[in-house]
């Protein structure tokens, strides 16, 4: 850990959140009638498994480097193994979280509502860790179809994640409704633990049954289950790393209906490269449940949020087009040798890179002028954010071509640390929402005074002139500078 500073640093961030949640839900907790608290400790206990389950499946932990294909050869059966690799759950940074949340949780349980949650808390540890580690490794997949359907589906998991997350704390922490989810995830493998304690208190002697029968099934359906995959890695180890599936269509790069030529096959690649590269799928589901919901928002609540969905979109469009080097990584040394002229390799990589967020920019202005209620407003907007995806494009450019950064390598889980936690990559994330509205300014300041017209044409000459500068920048600093460019990209991080 201590020669790794960027898992030190997503393990306090994990650290920090988990202690923040726990905090929060205490008092949500505390501020109860003394009657409703077994149940909303019994919510508290489900949402953390959930939340414990969920980071498993994103965010694999680095440090855990057993796995029972590293058996196969030597005379040891699954009877052998499975203790060990049950107790080395412990062993890693995620399991010391759990353990650590989970004696912060027994003392709020004990303190706010009964002593009886101290034989609770130990079994809801074992599930917790227990459903972690299956889920994990069902998530890791055998194949790269089932690979990329997880990416797309742990993209979609953190974003309700998040949005979950919203929700809960809108309620305000005396108003969050700790019991019925408690209710509720005690009819779950995550919440069952506790539910049986939460059902003893409320004298609920059927209820409390029938939530421990759920928690016997899941331990010994799940300790069956992890002993039959270990077995079958023991047996067979080639099989978890299968790259491609049975009767899997085997497709060529270009894209239908693109003439043959090298800009269009290097565009090709990209565009058909992003479900296959876990480092950019997440962005690429995040995006679109994000815009959804600020096209809900603005429907139901506030118009104000279509305005503001358009434009944060646009601002953040090239968000993925940032780094094109960084992800090509040593690969790089192609590009170097393979005599493409450099516009073309530039922008053919570069268009690729932003198609997925031109698309979802255009579908937000378009929706956005039709759900309106004032369409002529929504319809400046979108031309505005039009504008601001030519500036957020040439800052792209620049960012790619002066400020690439190494990042990890391809395969990586899409929500671990992908470049190290650099100065560029922080520089690349925040640079298009901090100046890549400046080139629109004097056109959107027309605008705010009364000059529309003007001040729309205004704002997208100089975005267009602003994106074309950069193209024209960003191709010389290419034919100049490409081995520099690749000494800074030669190597993965992590």
């Amino acid at each position: 850990m201590k020669d790794n500073p960027a898992a030190t640093i997503m393990t306090a961030l994990i650290l920090m959140y988990a202690l923040i949640g726990l905090v929060s839900l205490g008092v949500s907790i505390w501020m109860l009638p003394a009657g409703d608290r077994a149940w909303a400790v019994a919510g508290m206990i489900g949402l953390g498994t959930l939340a414990f389950v969920a980071v498993a499946v994103i965010i694999p932990s680095g440090e855990s480097q057993l796995s029972p294909a590293d058996f196969a050869t030597l005379p040891v059966t699954d009877r052998d193994l499975f203790p060990a690799l049950a107790w080395s759950t412990l062993l890693n940074t995620r399991g010391a979280t759990a353990v650590l949340a989970t004696v912060l949780a027994t003392v709020v349980a004990v303190w706010l509502s009964s002593p009886l949650w101290l034989l609770a808390m130990p079994v809801a540890l074992v599930v917790t860790l227990l459903l972690g580690e299956v889920l994990r490794m069902v998530s890791a997949g055998s194949g790269r179809v089932s690979s990329e359907r997880m990416n797309i589906l742990s993209g979609a998991l953190v974003v309700a994640m998040i949005l979950g997350f919203n929700m809960l704390m809108s309620f305000g922490l005396e108003n969050i409704p700790l019991d019925r989810i408690g209710r509720i995830l005690a009819w779950t493998p995550v919440g069952a633990p506790a539910g049986v304690v939460a059902a003893l208190l409320d004298a609920a002697w059927l209820t409390a049954a029938a939530q421990l029968a759920i928690v016997v099934t899941t331990l010994v359906l799940g300790v069956r289950w992890w002993q039959r995959v270990i077995a079958r890695r023991l047996d067979a180890p080639l099989d978890g790393v299968t790259r491609e599936e049975v009767g899997e269509r085997r497709e060529g790069v270009l894209l239908p209906g693109l003439p043959y030529s090298p800009g269009t096959m290097i565009y090709s690649r990209g565009v058909r490269y992003f479900r296959r590269d876990p480092r950019m799928v997440g962005t690429v589901v995040s995006f679109p449940l994000i815009a959804l919901v600020l096209l809900g928002q603005g429907v139901f609540f506030d118009e104000f949020m279509l305005y503001m969905g358009m434009v944060f979109l646009a601002l953040i469009s090239g968000s993925l087009a940032s780094n094109d080097f960084g992800y090509d990584g040593p690969a790089t040394w192609v590009h170097v040798v393979a005599g493409v002229p450099t516009r073309t390799l530039l922008l053919a990589r570069h268009l690729a890179q932003l198609t997925p967020m031109l698309a979802l920019v255009l579908f937000v202005d378009v929706a956005a002028v039709i759900l309106a209620e004032d369409t002529a407003r929504a319809l400046l907007v979108a031309v505005i954010s039009l504008g601001l995806l030519m500036s957020a494009a040439g800052l792209a450019l620049l960012l790619t071509t002066y400020n690439p950064f190494p990042t990890a390598r391809p395969g990586t889980s899409p929500w671990a640390d992908k470049s190290g936690f650099s100065g560029a990559a922080f520089t690349a994330a925040f640079a298009a929402l901090l100046t890549g509205w400046i080139p629109a300014a004097p056109g959107a300041a027309l605008v705010a005074f009364g000059w529309t017209v003007p001040g729309v044409l205004l704002a997208l000459a100089l975005t267009a002139l602003f994106y074309l500068g950069s193209l024209r920048v960003a191709t010389w600093r290419v034919e100049s500078h490409l081995p520099e460019i690749y000494a800074r990209v030669e190597r993965w991080v992590n």
